[in-house]
C-alpha cells in the first residue's frame, strides 16, 4: 500500500526467517567474519535509474550499488547485523525493508515493482520477500547468535556450541582438562583436525590442534559451525570449522555488566571405579571428592568515538577459578589415583581483556582492529593421596601454570567498485603452555608394583624449560562480480600465509624419571632391534626403568595457500560453486633446516544448489571436496628439536628413602648401552631428504555431501543430508628397521617410498644412498578411515517458541583414528604409535573411537512471557566402541614389532614345547582381538535446562539467569581402560582393565545477573 509521504512499502509474500534461533548453515562466504546481501528488483522502468542502498542504522555504515541489466544486486562483505534496504529510482525511494544478516549467510531479498495501467505517476510496491532458504548455499552446519545462546543452557565454551550441530559428537573426555568438557569430533574426524576463527583470525592450537583460543561469551556476537562442504577459502582442517565474530560498537553508548557463579556446593558428587583380580575392591578412579567452582565479572563499554565514523567495544573479565581433583602420577592405564591436585587462579593472574575498534573511513571502506588477552597464571599444588581411604597425605610440590596468551589483528574491507571488493588481514597470536615446578631437585618416581608400600619420591616431578607458540598470519581475499557469460559469475580468490613458530625446551626435574615394575616369568622387553631382555628366571623380577627426556629448542612451520572459486549461476534456480585450493606446508627443525616440505595437489571444492520450484522455499544441494591437514608443530618437537629420549632398564637392590631413586642399580644386560631403548638423540637432526619419503603426500580427506532443505510452513523447516568421508592419504612416522633409526621416516602407509640414509650420522644424506622401499619392505597396511552418516533435522520457529530436533545415524571405521589416538590417550598429533611398526596395525581395522552410531539432539527456548524464557538442551547418544590391548605379538621380528606399542593380541595360553617347565616367549599362544570388538560404553543421556527473567531497576535493564546442567544427574561411563594386559607384560592381566576412566559430568548449576544501561 502507499505511504503518506508518497514512497512505497511492500507486503511480504513469505514470512521472513531473519531472526531464527538456530539456522541451517547458509552459503559459503567471502570473508570469515562478514556476509552478503543479494537480491533482485522486478518491474523496472527503463527510463529511470535505479540503485540499492543498505544501511546499518546503529552505526550509520552504508553501501550503495547499482542494479545490473537484469535488475540484480549484490552487496558484499558486510558486518553481520540488521540492515535497512532501500531501492531508489532517480533518487526517490520506491521500496524498502529490513533484513538481518547472519554470519556466513546470504540474505536474499526480492522486490517486485508493479506499475498501474492507468497512466498515473503512482507506483505501488506489491511484492518483496526475504527467502527462507538460501538457495545459493552448498555447505553444511549451523549459525548460533547471541540471542540464541543467551536463551539456552549452552555451556560457556566453544565445544558446547559445536555440539549443537549435526554430525558433531564429544570426543574422548580423557583429552580435556579436568572438570572441562573436552573437544569436539566433526564427521568422524579426530578432535585435533578442526580449525577456529575469531573475526577472521585463526586461533587454533598450532602445537597439537587440541582446542582453540577463546573470549568470554559476553564478547561473542555470533557463531558459525561448519561441518562440511566449506568454501575453498577455508583449509588446514579435515574435521570442522568454528567461525565466530565478536560484538562491535554503535552510535549509542552502552555499558553492561554480567556476574556469573558456578559454586561447587551445587555440584553433585561424582563416581568411583574399581579393579578386579589382584586389585579387587581397590579404587582405580575417584571423582567423588572433586570440586570445581568458578565466578567471573564482566564489564563492557561500547559506543562511538566519532559518530558514524569510529566505534569501540571494550571488555574486561576478571575470573576466579578453583579446582580440586584426584588423578594418578603414574601410567594412566596401569596405576590408580594416588595424587590430589588443587588449581587456583584469580584477580590479575586471570584477567581477560579485549577490544574491537572499527573505523568507517569513507563509504564502503572499513578498518578494524581486534585484540585480546586470555593469559592465565594459575597456582597448582600436588599432594599424595590414598585412593582407597581418600586420605590426603604429604605435600609433593607447587607449580605455576601459564596458559593462554595475546592476540591482535588489523583488517581492511573495501569496495573498490560495485563489482570488486578487497579484504586484507594481518594478525599475531602468542600462546603459553608452561608448567614450572617449585621443587626442582627431586626426580619423578612412580611404583606400579603390587606391593604394600610403594616407593614414593620427594617431589611431584615435572620438567623445566620454555614452552610457547607464536603465530603470524597474513591473508588477502578478493571478490569480483565478473558479469554475465552464459549466466552470472562471482569470482573469489585469495592468498594466505601463516608463520607458526614454537619454542619448547625440557629437562626432567632431578635429572631422572624412575618407574618401578614387576616382570613375571616369561615377560620380555622389546628393544630397538628386537628383544632387549627376557625374564627367564621362572619367577617374578623387579626392575626399574629410567627415562631421560631432555632437549628441545626453537622450531616452526610455514603454511601458505591460494584459492580461486567461481559462484556460477547459469539459471535463477541453479548455483554452481567451482573452486580449487592448493596448500604448501614446510616444517623446520631447531637448527633451521627444513625437514618436511609438502605441496598439496590442487584440491577440488565443488558444489551445487538447485531450487526445484524457483520459489526460494527449498533446495537440493551437494558438494565434493578434498581437505588437507598440515603437519603440527608437535612433530617438530618430537622429531627435529634436538631431544634425547632414552629409557634404560636396571635391576636394583634398594631405594633412597628420601628421593625414591634406586640404589644398587645394575643394567639388565651388563652395560647401559646394551640395556637401553633409544627413541631419539639430540645430535640427529632430520632434513627433508632423510626424514620425508620423496613420494609422500600430505594427509587429506575427501568428502561427499548430498542434501535437501525445505521451508514446510511459515513455522516449520526441515532438512536431510548424507555425508561420506574417507582418508585419501595418511601421513605418519614409520620406525621399522628400514626407516631412519634416529627419528623414523615420514611415509604414506601402504605406499612405496624413497629416502636417503645417513650411515655416518653427520645429518647429511650419504651420496648414492637413495633407495626406494616397497610397501612389502615396510610391511605396513594402507591407511583406512571411512565415515558415513545420514542426518535429519526438523526446526520450528515462531515469536515465542523455537526448537530443533536432529537425528544422526553414522558409522566410523578404519585402522586408524586420525591425528590423535583416543583409545590409548595419545595426544602426539601426527606421530602417534599408529604405523610405527606393522605389528601395531595388525588387528587395527574396526570401529573407531569416535563412532557414535545414533545421536539425538533436541534444543530450544520458549518465551513464557515477554520477560520469562525457559530453555533446554538435550542429547542422547549411543556408546563408543571398546578394544582390548595387549603387550605382545606372535613374532619378535624387529621388522614387524619394535620396542614399544599396544597391540591387538593377547596371550591366551602356552605350549611347553621344550619341556623345561617354563613358558618361554616363543611358546606363547596369542589370540587376535580386533579394534572395537570388546563391546561399547553405555548410552549417554543428558538434559540441561535454563530460565532467564528480564526486569528493570532504576532505569537499568537487568536479566537474571539460572542454568542447570545434567539436571537428571545421569553419570554413565564415557571412557574405560582398554589395556587388558599389564604394561610390557604380555600374558599378565591388568587388574584395572575395563575400569572407568571418566563419566558424564555431574549435575552443576550456574547462576548469573546481567545489566545494561
Amino acid at each position: 500500500m502507499k505511504s503518506n509521504n508518497g514512497t512505497w512499502r511492500f507486503k511480504r509474500s513469505l514470512a521472513a526467517v531473519a531472526v531464527s534461533a538456530i539456522l541451517g548453515l547458509p552459503g559459503a562466504v567471502y570473508a570469515a567474519d562478514t556476509s552478503n546481501i543479494l537480491g533482485s528488483v522486478k518491474g523496472l522502468n527503463s527510463s529511470q535509474s535505479y540503485s540499492v542502498k543498505v544501511k546499518d542504522p546503529k552505526t550509520g555504515f552504508s553501501r550503495e550499488v547499482s542494479l545490473d541489466n537484469a535488475g540484480n544486486f549484490r552487496v558484499s562483505q558486510l558486518p553481520i547485523g540488521e540492515y535497512q534496504i532501500e531501492v531508489t529510482a532517480n533518487g526517490k525511494v520506491v521500496a524498502q525493508d529490513k533484513v538481518r544478516l547472519s554470519l556466513g549467510s546470504n540474505s536474499v531479498a526480492s522486490f517486485a515493482l508493479n506499475r498501474p495501467n492507468d497512466g498515473t505517476e503512482v507506483i505501488e510496491v506489491t511484492g518483496a520477500r526475504i527467502r527462507a532458504v538460501d538457495v545459493t548455499s552448498v555447505d553444511s552446519g549451523l549459525v548460533v547468535g547471541e540471542m540464541e545462546f543467551d536463551k539456552m543452557p549452552v555451556a560457556r565454551n566453544i565445544t558446547a556450541v559445536s555440539l549443537l550441530a549435526p554430525g558433531v559428537v564429544l570426543g574422548d573426555s580423557k583429552f580435556g582438562a579436568s572438570g572441562g568438557i573436552g573437544f569436539a569430533s566433526f564427521g568422524g574426524s579426530s578432535i585435533s583436525e578442526n580449525a577456529c576463527y575469531i573475526n577472521g583470525l585463526e586461533v587454533t592450537n598450532t602445537r597439537q590442534g587440541l582446542g582453540c583460543g577463546s573470549v568470554p561469551f559476553e564478547f561473542y556476537k555470533e557463531f558459525q559451525v561448519k561441518t562440511g562442504g566449506y568454501s575453498a577459502m577455508y583449509g588446514r582442517s579435515t574435521g570442522g570449522v568454528l567461525n565466530a565474530v565478536t560484538k562491535s560498537g554503535s552510535n549509542e553508548w552502552e555499558f553492561a555488566f554480567t556476574a556469573n557463579s558456578q559454586p561447587s556446593s551445587l555440584r553433585a558428587e561424582g563416581k568411583k571405579s574399581y579393579g578386579t583380580g589382584s586389585r579387587l575392591g581397590q579404587v582405580f578412579r575417584d571423582t567423588t571428592d572433586d570440586e570445581f567452582s568458578e565466578s567471573d565479572l564482566t564489564l563492557s563499554a561500547s559506543g562511538p568515538l566519532i559518530e558514524d565514523k569510529l566505534f569501540i567495544y571494550a571488555i574486561v573479565n576478571p575470573r576466579d577459578r578453583k579446582s580440586e581433583w584426584s588423578d594418578t602420577s603414574g601410567r594412566v592405564p596401569y596405576d590408580a589415583d594416588n595424587r590430589w591436585r588443587t588449581l587456583e587462579s584469580s584477580g590479575s593472574d586471570n584477567l581477560f581483556w579485549g577490544s574491537k575498534i572499527d573505523w568507517d573511513i569513507v563509504e564502503g571502506h572499513r578498518l578494524s582492529f581486534f585484540a585480546y588477552s586470555d593469559r592465565t597464571d594459575s597456582q597448582e599444588t600436588r599432594y599424595a593421596r590414598n585412593p582407597n581411604t581418600g586420605i590426603i597425605g604429604a605435600k609433593q610440590g607447587d607449580f605455576v601454570n601459564e596458559r593462554g596468551g595475546e592476540a591482535a589483528s588489523l583488517s581492511y574491507v573495501g569496495s573498490i567498485t560495485d563489482d570488486f571488493t578487497v579484504n586484507l588481514m594481518y594478525g599475531k597470536i602468542k600462546t603459553q603452555y608452561g608448567t614450572t615446578p617449585t621443587v626442582t631437585d627431586c626426580p619423578f618416581v612412580t611404583d606400579g608394583r603390587q606391593v604394600a608400600k610403594p616407593i614414593v619420591g620427594c617431589g611431584a616431578g615435572g620438567t623445566l624449560g620454555d614452552d610457547y607458540d607464536d603465530n603470524k598470519q597474513t591473508r588477502a581475499d578478493f571478490e569480483w562480480a565478473a558479469g554475465d557469460l552464459y549466466g552470472s559469475h562471482l569470482l573469489k580468490f585469495g592468498y594466505d600465509k601463516q608463520d607458526r613458530q614454537s619454542r619448547k625446551t625440557t629437562a626432567p626435574v632431578g635429572g631422572h624419571s624412575f618407574t618401578y615394575s614387576t616382570k613375571l616369568a616369561g615377560d620380555t622387553i622389546q628393544g630397538n632391534n628386537g628383544q632387549l631382555w627376557a625374564n627367564t628366571t621362572g619367577k617374578p623380577v623387579d626392575l626399574v626403568e629410567d627415562r631421560i627426556f631432555v632437549g628441545g629448542g626453537s622450531f616452526g612451520s610455514e603454511l601458505t595457500a591460494w584459492y580461486i572459486e567461481d559462484q556460477y549461476q547459469p539459471t535463477e534456480q541453479l548455483t554452481l560453486n567451482i573452486g580449487v585450493r592448493q596448500d604448501h606446508f614446510i616444517n623446520t627443525g631447531a637448527t633451521g633446516v627444513d625437514f618436511v616440505d609438502l605441496k598439496t595437489d590442487v584440491a577440488p571444492r565443488l558444489g551445487f544448489s538447485y531450487d526445484p520450484t524457483g520459489s526460494g522455499e527449498s533446495k537440493i544441494f551437494g558438494t565434493w571436496g578434498r581437505y588437507y591437514l598440515p603437519v603440527p608443530n608437535n612433530t617438530n618437537y618430537r622429531a627435529a628439536s634436538g631431544v634425547d629420549d632414552t629409557t634404560t632398564y636396571y635391576y636394583f637392590t634398594g631405594f633412597d628413602p628420601k628421593t625414591g631413586a634406586p640404589t644398587g642399580a645394575t643394567p639388565v644386560n651388563g652395560t647401559v648401552g646394551n640395556s637401553q631403548v633409544v627413541n631419539s638423540t639430540s645430535t640427529a637432526m632430520p632434513s627433508v631428504a632423510l626424514f620425508q619419503a620423496q613420494e609422500a603426500e600430505p594427509f587429506y580427506k575427501e568428502e561427499w555431501v548430498l542434501g535437501y532443505e525445505t521451508q514446510l510452513t511459515d513455522d516449520y523447516s526441515a532438512s536431510v543430508r548424507g555425508t561420506y568421508r574417507f582418508v585419501g592419504a595418511a601421513l605418519d612416522d614409520f620406525c621399522g628397521p628400514v626407516a631412519n633409526q634416529h627419528f623414523c621416516t615420514l611415509v604414506n602407509p601402504g605406499k612405496p617410498g624413497s629416502w636417503y640414509s645417513d650411515a655416518d650420522d653427520d645429518n647429511v644424506p650419504d651420496a648414492g644412498s637413495l633407495k626406494t622401499y616397497t610397501a612389502a619392505d615396510m610391511a605396513l597396511p594402507e591407511a583406512d578411515n571411512d565415515y558415513v552418516s545420514l542426518q535429519s533435522q526438523l526446526a520450528y520457529r515462531n515469536e515465542a517458541l523455537r526448537w530443533d530436533f536432529i537425528y544422526t545415524w553414522s558409522r566410523s571405521t578404519g585402522n586408524f583414528e586420525g591425528a590423535v589416538k583416543s583409545d590409548i590417550n595419545q595426544a602426539d598429533a601426527g606421530i602417534t604409535q599408529d604405523f610405527d611398526f606393522p605389528a601395531l596395525m595388525d588387528g587395527a581395522d574396526g570401529y573407531q573411537a569416535n563412532d557414535r552410531r545414533h545421536v539425538f539432539k533436541f534444543f530450544g527456548s520458549y518465551d513464557v512471557t515477554d520477560k520469562l524464557t525457559l530453555g533446554m538442551n538435550s542429547t542422547l547418544s549411543s556408546g563408543r566402541p571398546l578394544s582390548m590391548f595387549g603387550q605382545g605379538y606372535p613374532s619378535s621380528d624387529p621388522k614387524l614389532y619394535g620396542s614399544y606399542g599396544d597391540t591387538f593380541y593377547l596371550v591366551t595360553g602356552c605350549t611347553d614345547t621344550n619341556g623345561n617347565g617354563k613358558c618361554d616367549p616363543a611358546e606363547r599362544i596369542f589370540s587376535k582381538t580386533p579394534r572395537g570388538s570388546a563391546g561399547r560404553t553405555p548410552w549417554n543421556f543428558n538434559v540441561d535446562v535454563s530460565a532467564t527473567y528480564d526486569f528493570t531497576v532504576s532505569g537499568v535493564d537487568l536479566r537474571a539467569s539460572v542454568n542447570v546442567y545434567n539436571i537428571l544427574n545421569i553419570q554413565e561411563i564415557t571412557s574405560s581402560n582398554e589395556h587388558y594386559e599389564a604394561r610390557r607384560s604380555a600374558g599378565t592381566f591388568n587388574p584395572w582393565y575395563n575400569a572407568a576412566y571418566t563419566w558424564q559430568t555431574p549435575r552443576y548449576v550456574r547462576v548469573g545477573i546481567e545489566g545494561r544501561f
